[in-house]
């Protein structure tokens, strides 16, 4: 009786798997391999950057985008996924300095910007966000040593010098916002919507 009762349930699993199982399944090999590609694309970009003598910025940006693209198609835990797994290639090639690149600025600046802009209004995001990259890049100087040759420059003296260093960081993290929010916006109103 009770191999009755379990070939019974055993074949109404069966049938509720084949009726919904289908969709969900090729749901998730959809977002494993758009997943797996994007990382490919931004670990490629990567590698291509660190080739080009000049223009590295603006390439390094693009896979940022791939970012964007995971979380808005699939959220946030895809895109952390890519983000990790392309910070951990980038470990393989093209090096350390490529890959903490990625991992601290191109890679890390796309998820706070999507998850700060799903709690605060634009201006406060960024805000926020600028204050927290900002203290990034200041740290990275610092522990790089950087900030030695800051300081022994003969045209600008003491905070003078850091407060141009600091504008100059707003100015490229306002323009990097203004690139993302743009392509969000065009992902969302172009792309997403015709699929």
């Amino acid at each position: 009786m009770p191999t009755l009762a379990a070939n019974a349930w055993a074949e109404i699993f069966v049938v509720v798997s084949k009726v919904y199982m289908p969709d969900l399944r090729k749901q998730d090999t959809r977002r494993i391999a758009m997943s797996g590609l994007l990382t490919a694309l931004a670990w490629a970009v990567v590698i291509i950057a660190s080739y080009l003598p000049a223009g590295r910025f603006f390439i390094l940006a693009v896979s940022s985008l791939c970012i964007v693209i995971a979380w808005l198609e699939w959220g946030k835990r895809t895109a952390v996924t890519v983000y990790l797994a392309v910070f951990f290639l980038s470990l393989i090639w093209p090096g350390l300095l490529r890959a903490l690149s990625f991992l601290l600025l191109f890679g890390l600046y796309p998820i706070l910007f999507l998850f700060l802009r799903q709690r605060f209004a634009r201006w406060s995001a960024t805000v926020i966000i600028n204050v927290v990259m900002t203290a990034i890049v200041l740290v990275v100087i610092s522990v790089l040593g950087l900030d030695y040759f800051i300081s022994n420059t003969g045209a600008l003296k003491g905070w003078l010098l850091w407060l141009a260093v600091i504008l100059s960081i707003q100015i490229v993290l306002l323009a990097y916002n203004y690139l993302l929010g743009s392509f969000t916006q065009l992902w969302l109103e172009r792309i997403k919507k015709n699929n």
